[in-house]
């Protein structure tokens, strides 16, 4: 996998905290691992909106449908 440097800047307070979670020469993997999870997680949570958004307006037109089957079955 090819890799690209960056500079981020942290407040220093989160730099102590990660010093406390990851040794200096540890620091990328850290990171990298970290950013990945965010990355998945709001990939996950865009998904689960997206279904039950979906879900919702099948809902909808089903009970719009549903008037419309049921017209003339009488």
């Amino acid at each position: 996998m090819e890799s690209v440097r960056i500079n981020v800047s942290l407040p220093k307070n989160v730099l102590k905290e990660l010093g406390r979670e990851a040794p200096e020469k540890q620091r990328n993997q850290f990171i990298r691992e970290a950013v990945l999870a965010l990355i998945k997680g709001k990939r996950a949570a865009r998904l689960a909106r997206d279904y039950q958004e979906a879900a919702a307006e099948i809902h909808r037109l089903n009970q719009e449908m549903e008037g419309t089957v049921n017209d003339g079955l009488d």
